[in-house]
């Protein structure tokens, strides 16, 4: 049989018992849910204090979507989004791909802290990227940081194979593979898009929109707001040039960036560039609106996100959709992940 020899899901539960780890793997729609929610309802009516650690950043059940939460299981539920995360680590992104460090230090940073916290044991759920070289070493990196006692294998075939190779001659962790759950069935891309929207919109429910001065934060991975503002009107002096409203400008090296409502001209962009200099990196000031912001505390802990709905370039302030406490906010983590749905109005 490709992949070796599977276990079944009800020896597998008691086979598991007594683990301290244990690390789900599995390509997506293989039931790795289904198998946490079994797990941890089980090792909890067994009186353990379970964490459970949901690094699937896509279509997660602990935590908005984008990030990866920290759950402390210690009574009895029926669904994960009866959970309440303890502990987020804000990823900014659905997808792994191009995330993967974020990915690997998230995970061990909400296993150390569900250690921290005195849970008996830690379960963690883990995205269905699998294939390729991205996968292998994601996957990898995320055993090697968790340092699982047991990693439940779930597969159709033996797609999970090319990672597992790395343990076979090891005594740890050990490998239980099973087949994927028997009502277990592929979703389509527009069902992941509006589970994930659904998610938002629960996180959001009770939020509000408050003003962020970015001269007061410490932003990270911002494409702009890193430089003093550049005065393009001087630069350009009397010559005569159709611009349209220029709302922020400010140089990057060889580039100067702007912002504006409407798009530059092409001839604007060529007198613009022979002026100053540099290469012109032009933004329209709508494409920032509905931006997924994490919102991070001083000592670099992700307190939640937040959506940005609009941008005071005039007093360097940011309006914010959040859910948590202004007041704790230090830090300013910007993404690439754009929410449309939250983003207009």
């Amino acid at each position: 049989m490709p992949g070796g020899e599977r276990s079944t899901w009800s020896t597998a539960l008691k086979d598991l018992r007594r683990a301290d780890s244990i690390l789900l793997l599995g390509a997506t729609d293989t039931g790795k849910t289904t198998l946490l929610t079994q797990l941890a309802t089980t090792l909890q009516a067994q009186g353990r204090r379970m964490a459970i650690v949901d690094a699937d950043v896509g279509q997660s059940s602990v935590g908005p979507p984008t990030t990866i939460g920290l759950a402390i299981v210690d009574a009895p539920f029926h669904g994960l989004q009866e959970m309440s995360s303890v502990a987020l680590h804000f990823v900014g992104s659905t997808t792994p791909r191009g995330h993967l460090v974020s990915m690997v230090v998230g995970t061990g940073r909400m296993t150390d802290r569900a250690r921290a916290l005195g849970a008996d044991g830690v379960i963690v759920d883990t995205c269905g990227f699998v294939g390729g070289e991205g996968g292998r070493r994601l996957k990898r990196a995320q055993i090697a940081i968790v340092k699982p006692e047991v990693v439940v294998c779930l597969q159709r075939g033996d797609e999970c194979e090319r990672i597992l190779d790395a343990y076979r001659d090891r005594e740890q962790p050990r490998i239980v593979r099973l087949r994927p759950a028997s009502a277990c069935r592929r979703r389509s891309i527009v069902e992941r898009r509006f589970y994930r929207e659904q998610a938002i919109h629960r996180y959001f429910a009770d939020s509000r929109v408050v003003t962020l001065r970015w001269d007061d934060l410490d932003l990270v991975g911002t494409p702009l707001w890193r430089r003093a503002a550049f005065d393009v009107a001087h630069a350009v002096g009397r010559q005569r040039l159709e611009l349209p409203d220029i709302l922020w400008a400010e140089c990057h090296e060889a580039e100067l960036h702007v912002v504006t409502e409407s798009p530059v001209p092409p001839s604007a962009v060529t007198v613009l560039e022979r002026i100053t200099g540099k290469r012109l990196r032009a933004w329209l000031a709508a494409e920032f609106r509905g931006t997924l912001l994490g919102l991070l505390g001083r000592a670099g802990e992700t307190l939640g996100i937040g959506l940005l709905r609009r941008i005071d370039y005039a007093r360097h302030a940011l309006e914010v959709l959040v859910p948590v406490s202004v007041e704790d906010i230090a830090r300013i983590h910007w993404s690439q992940t754009l929410m449309e749905p939250l983003g207009r109005g």
